[in-house]
Formats: C-alpha cells, sequence, structure tokens
C-alpha cells in the first residue's frame, strides 16, 4: 500500500511543472558532484604518491652509491637527500603549513635513509611520509608513506686494492714483471691518467681492471677475461676501516735467541723461553712466541709459533739469508713500524683461519705511512691479506710459481716489480674473507 502511494506522489511531482522537478535534479546532483571530487582528491594522491616514489627511488640509488664509495652512513644519507629534494617539491599546502608553523612541520626529518652491508651487497633503504591535505573535500588529511630499496652488489673479486683517490700510478707493473692475477681483479681508486699502469717489457692477466682514472698499458701486454678493462669506475673504500687493532704490550726479552738469528738476540737469556740457542748452530732453527716485539730483525732460520706478532715502532726485516716458517700467524705493524722482506729470504708463512683478525698475514694500523717492500724467492709463499691501508707504498715481488698464492694487496699505492702469480679460489686459506669490486647499482623495491 505505501509503495503504491508513493509512486504515484512520485509521479505527481515529476509531472508538476511548478519547478519540484528542478529541485529534485538539483538533489540527485549532489552525490555526482561529491563522487566527481573524491575521484579527483584521489587521484591528486595517486600523483603525489607516485611523485614521492620516483623521487625515493633515486635517493635509494644515490645514497647506495656514496655509501658503497666509503661515505659514512651520515654523508651517504645526506647525499640520498640531495637527490629526493631535487626530484620533488612538496605540497602548496605542506608548505604553506610549514611556513605559517615551521617547528610543527618537520618536513625534511621525514626523510629516512638507513643502510646494510654484508659480504654480497649493500643495501639503502629511503623512506618518506607526508600529511596530505585533500583539495576539495573538507576532511582530515590522510598520510602518504614510500619505501624504495636499493642495492649495490659485489661483482668480481679482487686481488689488488690500491685506495689512494689522487696517486699518478694507483697499481704500477713496470719494468720486465710478470704477473698473472688469473680470476683476480684489480681495483685503483686514482683518478689519475696513469691509474692503473702497465709498462717496460711487463705483462699482466686478470679477470678485469676497475680504475677510477684512465688506464695505460698496450693491448699486447694486458690479457682480461672480461669484455673491456673499466675506466672512470667507482671507487672502491677500505673494505676493512672499522676493524680494532691489538694492544702493545711490554717487548719479548730477545735475550738467548742467538745475535746471528734475530738482532738483539745475544745475552745469556732462554729465547721467551723456547731456550738458548747453542753456540753450534748447524741447523739448528730458533722458536719464537706471540706477543710484541719492539723490532724483529730475522737473520736465519726461524720458526714463529701460532698467534699475534706486534712490532712496535720498529721494523720487520727478514734478511736475505733468512729462513722463516709461521703457521697461524699474523704481523700487525704499530706506531709507525716498518716491514722489509729482502730479495733472498726465504719464508712459508700463513695467518691464522680464526679470530678478529683470521685471514690476514700482514697488518698496518691506520696513520702508518712508512713504504712496504715483500721480495720472495721461487721458494717463498706467503698466503692471506696484506692489509696496508695508509702505507705510501706497498713494493712486492712474489714467486712466479704455476700454483701461485693465495693472497691479496691492499695499500694507498701497490707496485708490481717481479714474477707473481695469484690464485683466484682461496676461500680456505683466507677464512672467506673476500675483496669484491662492487658490482651494478639497481632497485630492489
Amino acid at each position: 500500500m505505501m509503495a503504491k502511494r508513493f509512486r504515484a506522489q512520485f509521479g505527481k511531482l515529476a509531472d508538476s511543472r511548478d519547478g519540484n522537478f528542478a529541485v529534485l535534479g538539483a538533489i540527485a546532483f549532489v552525490p555526482i558532484i561529491g563522487a566527481a571530487a573524491l575521484a579527483l582528491d584521489f587521484v591528486g594522491a595517486y600523483l603525489e604518491a607516485e611523485k614521492i616514489q620516483n623521487a625515493l627511488d633515486a635517493a635509494a640509488l644515490g645514497s647506495v652509491r656514496a655509501y658503497g664509495e666509503g661515505a659514512t652512513e651520515d654523508a651517504a644519507s645526506k647525499e640520498g637527500a640531495k637527490f629526493f629534494w631535487s626530484n620533488y617539491s612538496l605540497p602548496q599546502d605542506v608548505v604553506a603549513e610549514a611556513l605559517a608553523s615551521p617547528m610543527d612541520t618537520p618536513t625534511e626529518e621525514a626523510l629516512k635513509v638507513s643502510f646494510t652491508r654484508d659480504v654480497n651487497e649493500d643495501t639503502a633503504t629511503a623512506e618518506y611520509a607526508v600529511a596530505y591535505t585533500p583539495l576539495f573535500l573538507e576532511r582530515a588529511p590522510f598520510q602518504i608513506r614510500r619505501q624504495a630499496v636499493a642495492a649495490r652488489a659485489a661483482g668480481a673479486e679482487a686481488c689488488i686494492l690500491a685506495l689512494h683517490y689522487t696517486a699518478q700510478r694507483g697499481f704500477n707493473v713496470s719494468g720486465s714483471a710478470i704477473v698473472d692475477l688469473t680470476g683476480c681483479a684489480v681495483v685503483s681508486n686514482s683518478n689519475y691518467s696513469e691509474s692503473i699502469y702497465v709498462g717496460g717489457t711487463s705483462t699482466l692477466k686478470a679477470e678485469c681492471l676497475y680504475a677510477a682514472g684512465a688506464i695505460y698499458g698496450s693491448l699486447q701486454d694486458i690479457t682480461l677475461a672480461c669484455d673491456h678493462a673499466v675506466e672512470g669506475s667507482p671507487r672502491v673504500p677500505d673494505p676493512f676501516a672499522s676493524k680494532a687493532m691489538p694492544k702493545t704490550s711490554a717487548w719479548v726479552d730477545l735475550s738467548g735467541c742467538g745475535q746471528d738469528y734475530i738482532s738483539g738476540g745475544g745475552g745469556n737469556g732462554d729465547c721467551n723461553g723456547t731456550g738458548k740457542t747453542p753456540k753450534k748452530t748447524d741447523g739448528y732453527v730458533v722458536t719464537l712466541k706471540p706477543g710484541t716485539y719492539g723490532t724483529l730483525d730475522v737473520k736465519r732460520s726461524v720458526n714463529l709459533e701460532p698467534g699475534n706478532y706486534i712490532i712496535d715502532g720498529g721494523r720487520l726485516e727478514l734478511a736475505a739469508q733468512s729462513v722463516v716458517t709461521g703457521k697461524g700467524v699474523t704481523f700487525f705493524l704499530m706506531n709507525g713500524a716498518e716491514l722489509l722482506i729482502r730479495g733472498g729470504a726465504t719464508f712459508d708463512i700463513s695467518p691464522s683461519l680464526t679470530g678478529d683478525w683470521a685471514g690476514f698475514s700482514i697488518v698496518a694500523e691506520h696513520g702508518n705511512t712508512e713504504p712496504a717492500v715483500i721480495n720472495g724467492n721461487s721458494n717463498s709463499s706467503l698466503t692471506g691479506i696484506v692489509y696496508l691501508p695508509d702505507v705510501a707504498e706497498l713494493q712486492y715481488s712474489g714467486n712466479g710459481l704455476t700454483s701461485g698464492e693465495c693472497i691479496r694487496l691492499i695499500a694507498q699505492e701497490i707496485t708490481m716489480i717481479g714474477n707473481a702469480t695469484f690464485k683466484m679460489d682461496c676461500s680456505a686459506e683466507l677464512a672467506d674473507k673476500q675483496l669484491n669490486y662492487p658490482g651494478t647499482i639497481r632497485l630492489v623495491r
């Protein structure tokens, strides 16, 4: 009954010529306008979110590149912020609100950049949130929050890392050196025109060459597994800069060790508890224990027990007639200590595979700029990472045996002057420590 009555009244209203239909039309048009305004608000919010996402993508890519090239998290975050604000401008209503009440609208602080680092890659996560005010409808602002994640993956494994940014020759193969780094890359951070130099009659084989500057060398002298060497490449930061050095202690008493074996080894001591060196020394080998040494100048046959050997301000020197064996050994050059391994020295040294410095054979503390020289002969073997981050120049002449050595070199400048062959597959000998050139930078999400 009610339905029939309603239909009748509606029919009369529709047939009326007194303006009621116009009123009805106006009433019906209100939700249409509201729906259109709502759609425009959502379209505006979507476009704003897209602007934020594009700016965040740029921020994540820029910050992970800076982080991968050695910038601190704070510096890399600032680099990411530059990319973000150069690609994104705040909505006018937010700007007006910020100008009216700047303390209540911390717009820049709404951008957050965080980082993670592991052996395989570096990642940067950029996040931003803004309160978006609808353009047409009177209602509370709603929050737009977006995130971008960029990764810088590990690329080729490197054997050589020359850290200096402006050295004339960050990595130098000269004279008649024959260097075979098959499977390993060479990285030089120098932006100079001869950042990586191969000259004279020397030859170099490597997985690839990466130079922040340019590469000098003839095609017949350089053999690479990659398609071509890379000039103008990103710099690689010191991968071990945050590692803590051990502490020095009282110097080991070398008395009784035999002056013909070790400088300072005279007197009637017991050679640090290993026994006084006999007068008849044919075939005798002096044994040394770990500890802090003012200077360790080895002249003849010495066996090093496993552990850390800290050289405190003096010199680690292996003379031409020395024969040194040390398994599970790491040398630390502290307080400006020097390194000199003379040509003719015979040594078989490998690092410990446990502890904070597992895989490292020779380490110099930051600030030690003294040049270092390592000259081996065909019977010598040095395994592990030689990490001399601030040493002005590391001059290396290894052995040229076909089997090669599991060794990695890091210094400001590195010069190869003799024959050397490095191994690629060294995960066991290096305690799973890897030095990688960064690969491609990509957006993860």
